[in-house]
């Protein structure tokens, strides 16, 4: 049993944290109070296959799936509500509104320092193995940001992506000429749209929510299938 730490509450962290946490001793630190908030990703699974492999019927069923003709739907908020609850339930230790400020690496151990988290101060933790996954989560509120010193833990330094997302409601026409790059119809009577611009068309009854990120993904690439995918091939990883 290993002990892992993971920095960023994204879908990729998530999952890698839920994985991990059957066999290690994981905490995944995230920088904002609370994991999911803001959700700046689309809710978007090609094949609702890829998250029956984690989620009960129940939990699928509060997820509001409905078909589109790239996949289905759903309610990407309450998957990272679904996820975390998940990740806690398995003893993962989830540090929130706490920010890395140091990782050092010797050549078994890597250290990791912190500010903030459960103890509201200064925190060093010792792991043998820390992931790096920041690029797939929100923007850290204000200025803050993590300090990752050693180039040796898991980032991935990507061509990125900045995409911007409204959700409005299912009866609003889109008649802009710059249409959405993706739109997701969800079964609670919304609709996701989302842009590799921003856009100028706003709907008539306004936009409900507002979302944009800069990630190492198209939109295109960015359906939670992809993600579910990346967690794995770096848990598999902890065994190569």
């Amino acid at each position: 049993m290993s002990d892992i730490v993971i920095v960023g509450g994204s879908i990729e962290g998530l999952i890698l944290s839920i994985l991990c946490g059957k066999e290690h001793n994981v905490t995944l630190i995230d920088i904002h109070p609370e994991i999911g908030f803001p959700c700046v990703i689309p809710g978007w699974v090609e094949r609702r296959e890829s998250l029956e492999k984690f989620l009960g019927n129940e939990e699928m069923t509060h997820l509001k799936f409905l078909q589109n003709p790239k996949g289905f739907g759903l309610r990407g908020e309450w998957l990272f509500k679904i996820l975390t609850i998940q990740a806690a339930q398995l003893g993962v230790r989830i540090l929130l509104r706490c920010r890395v400020t140091k990782v050092e690496e010797s050549s078994q151990k890597t250290t990791v320092s912190t500010i903030g988290g459960n103890n509201n101060g200064n925190g060093i933790i010792i792991c043998d193995k820390m992931f790096d996954l920041t690029e797939y989560s929100a923007p850290a509120p204000g200025k803050l940001q993590h300090s990752m010193i050693d180039s040796s833990v898991q980032h991935t330094s990507k061509q990125s992506f900045h995409h911007w997302g409204g959700l409005a409601l299912s009866q609003e026409i889109q008649n802009a000429t710059v249409e959405p790059k993706l739109q997701l119809m969800r079964d609670d009577g919304l609709c996701e749209f989302w842009y590799d611009q921003k856009p100028t068309w706003h709907p008539k009854t306004g936009w409900i929510e507002v979302m944009q990120n800069t990630i190492p993904k198209t939109l295109e690439e960015m359906s939670i299938d992809n993600s579910i995918v990346y967690a794995e091939s770096l848990f598999d990883s902890l065994n190569r």
